[in-house]
């Protein structure tokens, strides 16, 4: 879980990282693309002339020659402005757009009063001073104000109350506009369409950034009535209209592009949110859907992984699922597993019926002859000798010790599951315990016709057992070899120590040995062996009930067989 954790830590950062990674790229390009908007559009950034940076840049000194920059002399002769370097003896050394009014050679005193309009002068003029390669010049910008020239022309015009005819054709002729206003800065007259109408007339309204534009582009001019103490704005609608083309256009583009950005921006999210719960939601959905199909017991479905759901057509897993892999592995080796178990438990269930059909016939032969056996001594009208009543208690001795050895097998395996099986285990010599258990069989004269030999250890082996419980191993072990091979079968029982913590016991016979379906099951409880040769009668329960004591003593139980070769069953303890 600690991979997953690592793993998960890691994706989310990257994909965290990859997502502001895109939103910084986006934002470049959107930056970008406004700056390139932008800069197609030069109106829409030029400078005002009266800037000094400006002005600086017009112009460049080369091997002593005045060099205009093109690109900023374009600027200005699309805004209808004219230019010219003038050194300090007034003499023009280059120019852009020079009217044909406009002098090449100023006196000091004449460009002052140029200037400051002390003698009359079509164009405002805006001067800059400039120091480059050691010497000085003047910058000059002309433009011809139409606003002003309307508004002087309008003031001879207008009586204080309303214009003349020739007035109004002025004004529709140069397709302008004037609003009055009063001293308390109240509208008076409007005349043309402007698009911005003030009503009433504040500070901000004539120096702030929009009117400052207007004036330097000679779209606006304001006059002032002394004597009437009135105040005058004479706009050209197509001034304004421009000015404010050029705050639209800004806008538009700007707008644009956020508009473009925008739904770049919720695409970037509707598509990361879709790929993100494709590569999560996918896979906790067949997690989900796999978790509900074991509740629901169903083990034997199709795998996902043979019909395509997580793996790849390369048969690798695909990505969406590699994240959580051990999970799903997980989740797939407990589906394989419940499978097996399923099967098996089926396997018992169906065994174990057929061990309670084999012990439920075991159970009846002795209970027939000692019912038989008691109708007769009860009923019959005869004079029983002493040897008949001998063998008749015999008989129902041996088949009700059966009978009380089937249940005791029946209620020893089920404490034994239970860790219900009281054990006192003291330190005993196990040679022994062994020799003891072996010659019993080999005393007993049923078993004359079996090979039984003991070899015992070099050494003595003292371990800790519980010596009931411990013959009864062997005893089955031994059991069980005899009863499923035939009269002349050799049994070997071999005691040995392998070391200060070991030692094993092995019981070998050349018997008819085992197949491997009855190897496997071998241990397991209920099972009997179906040869017709075997003889099948008792509980099915004497080698399950061997392991079991075997993993009580502190030991493990082995089988090796194959048919017709024989048997070894192998035994190791470990102190």
């Amino acid at each position: 879980m600690n991979r997953i954790s690592r793993r998960l830590t890691f994706t989310f950062i990257s994909q965290i990282v990859f997502v502001l990674v895109a939103l910084a790229i986006g934002t470049i390009f959107f930056l970008v693309y406004v700056g390139m908007q932008l800069e197609s559009e030069p109106e829409l950034q030029q400078l005002s002339s009266s800037s000094n940076s400006t002005l600086r840049q017009t112009f460049s000194i080369e091997n002593g020659k005045v060099l205009l920059d093109s690109n900023k002399i374009s600027e200005l002769e699309k805004r209808g402005e004219w230019l010219q370097i003038v050194d300090t003896h007034g003499k023009v050394l280059a120019s852009s757009k020079l009217p044909s009014d406009v002098p090449s050679q100023y006196t000091p005193g004449q460009l002052v009063a140029f200037w400051q309009q002390s003698i009359p002068f079509p164009y405002e003029l805006t001067i800059s001073q400039e120091e480059k390669s050691g010497h000085t010049y003047f910058v000059l910008v002309g433009q011809k104000h139409d606003a002003r020239q309307l508004a002087e022309k309008l003031a001879l015009e207008w009586d204080g109350y309303q214009f003349s005819q020739r007035g109004e054709q002025l004004l529709k002729e140069a397709n302008g506009a004037l609003q009055i206003y009063s001293s308390s800065g109240e509208v008076i007259q409007k005349f043309g369409k402007v698009k911005k109408p003030k009503e009433t007339l504040i500070l901000d309204d004539l120096l702030g950034d929009e009117a400052d534009n207007l004036r330097n582009n000679g779209g606006q001019y304001v006059y002032y009535d002394a004597e009437k103490q009135q105040t005058w704005v004479v706009e050209f609608a197509s001034g304004a209209v421009m000015m404010a083309e050029d705050g639209d256009k800004t806008s538009y583009y700007i707008g644009k592009a956020l508009l473009i950005y925008g739904v770049a921006l919720i695409l970037f999210i509707v598509a990361t949110a879709f790929w993100y719960g494709k590569r999560f939601g996918q896979p906790f959905l067949y997690i989900v859907s796999l978790i509900q199909t074991l509740a629901d017991g169903k083990y034997h479905e199709q795998d996902a992984n043979k019909n395509g759901i997580t793996l790849n057509r390369r048969g690798k897993m695909k990505r969406s699922y590699h994240l959580f892999r051990e999970i799903n592995n997980s989740l797939n080796d407990l589906k394989q597993k419940l499978e097996q178990n399923e099967t098996l438990r089926k396997q018992i269930e169906q065994t174990r019926e057929e061990w309670i059909v084999g012990v439920s016939h075991d159970l009846k032969t002795p209970l027939s002859s000692i019912n038989g056996y008691a109708h007769v001594l009860e009923s019959a009208p005869y004079n029983w000798s002493q040897e008949e009543f001998q063998r008749i208690g015999k008989t129902i001795r041996e088949k009700s010790t059966f009978m009380s050895d089937l249940i005791d097998d029946l209620s020893l395996t089920y404490r034994l599951k239970n860790n219900a099986l009281p054990m006192n285990r003291q330190i005993q010599e196990v040679n022994e315990i062994i020799r003891r258990a072996v010659i019993h069989f080999i005393n007993d004269p049923q078993f004359t016709t079996y090979d039984i030999s003991f070899y015992a250890s070099e050494e003595p082996i003292l371990y800790l057992l519980d010596m009931k419980w411990f013959t009864r191993i062997i005893d089955n072990m031994i059991s069980n070899a005899i009863k499923h091979n035939p009269p002349r079968t050799k049994i070997d029982i071999i005691v040995q120590k392998e070391s200060d913590n070991l030692f094993t016991v092995r019981i070998n016979d050349s018997g008819n040995g085992m197949d491997q379906s009855t190897l496997d099951k071998l241990f397991e409880r209920y099972y009997r062996g179906t040869n017709s040769e075997e003889n099948t009668s008792g509980s099915g329960l004497g080698m399950s009930i061997a392991k079991q004591l075997t993993i009580a003593h502190g030991g493990e139980i082995f089988a090796y067989s194959k048919s017709g070769r024989g048997t070894t069953i192998v035994l190791n303890f470990y102190s």
